[in-house]
């Protein structure tokens, strides 16, 4: 009876020391350098905003955050590498809105969004129509009734076919009743960079790439796609005042992991990501690349993810919007 005991008591406390792992593994994360993978070429936004939080989260945390950029297939490439790495905290990935329209717009994609697990919203940011100045309509409604009684489609420039920029004229074309041309580009500078010479009338971009050139009257704002006016543009109205009551789009920045990533370092990712954001310096950083900072839990970013499936599924089914 004796060694039974002796043996119940060494099970138990083994049981306890396995127990107490995952926080003492939590404790000591990160131990070794974090990949931070972006699924798109350096220069971008969302390249810039991973290296401003992998540099923040270094400093916090004292092991470096090494952002790795993997472009190709519109992010779908990296996201795919994410999926296969380990579930240790060691590789987290920068996401934007496409992450959830890309599992609608791909009909073989090797994942789908519960492969992962959402850590923090970083920030968001609306979409500017902007229009050459040449360009007859200076307001949204204007701009609905030239679509409405011109003999042809007016063209519309986008960074690439299922972009979020594409999806949220998509929306547009829905809601107004009329159908505009999808002028597609190899991203949003070149189509920014045809709309100033005159080559194409109309463009989304977001405000970090348009606001100086609306500045100096090289490109002019007919509308905003956020709920709300924008501070950088208080005098430019929403879509949604322009006659298409409840039009909104944006572009998200998120931070994501495998899903089978402990709970403990989700939580200890979450809260240093969520400070930064929320800290004077770096909300200033943000809001000085044209962005509203976030920084969400992993259930608020979850919601974000749900929603936002649900009504760019419609849209995209509607449109007919199809990639390969």
């Amino acid at each position: 009876m004796k060694l039974f005991t002796r043996l119940a008591q060494g099970l138990a406390c083994s049981a306890l020391v396995a127990a107490a792992m995952p926080s003492m593994a939590q404790d000591s994360y990160p131990d070794r350098p974090v990949q931070v993978v972006v699924g798109m070429a350096p220069g971008g936004s969302n390249d810039t905003i991973a290296r401003l939080i992998a540099s923040e989260l270094s400093k916090k945390l004292g092991q470096p955050f090494i952002v790795e950029n993997k472009p190709g297939a519109n992010s779908t490439i990296a996201t795919n590498g994410l999926k296969k790495s380990k579930p240790d905290g060691y590789t987290l990935m920068l996401v934007i809105s496409s992450h959830v329209t890309n599992t609608l717009l791909y009909p073989h994609l090797a994942y789908s969004l519960d492969d992962f697990r959402p850590i923090s919203v970083v920030a968001d940011t609306p979409f500017v129509l902007v229009a050459n100045p040449k360009f007859k309509p200076n307001n949204v409604a204007e701009l609905i009734a030239l679509a409405k009684s011109s003999k042809k489609p007016i063209n519309f420039g986008t960074p690439g076919v299922g972009s979020t920029q594409d999806i949220a004229m998509a929306l547009m074309d829905q809601m107004a009743g009329i159908k505009m041309k999808d002028i597609p580009y190899k991203g949003g500078a070149p189509a920014q960079t045809d709309l100033i010479a005159g080559v194409i009338p109309l463009i989304f971009a977001t405000p970090t790439q348009s606001l100086p050139f609306i500045k100096n009257h090289q490109l002019k704002a007919l509308g905003v796609t956020s709920a709300k006016r924008i501070p950088q543009l208080p005098d430019v109205p929403t879509l949604a005042e322009s006659g298409l009551p409840g039009y909104e789009a944006s572009v998200w920045f998120g931070i994501i992991a495998p899903a089978k990533t402990p709970d403990d370092v989700v939580k200890k990712l979450n809260k240093e990501i969520t400070d930064i954001v929320h800290s004077p310096q770096i909300r200033k950083r943000l809001e000085d690349l044209g962005l509203h900072p976030v920084g969400s839990t992993p259930e608020q970013f979850q919601a974000l993810l749900d929603s936002e499936k649900t009504k760019w599924a419609d849209v995209i089914k509607k449109a007919d919007i199809k990639l390969q």
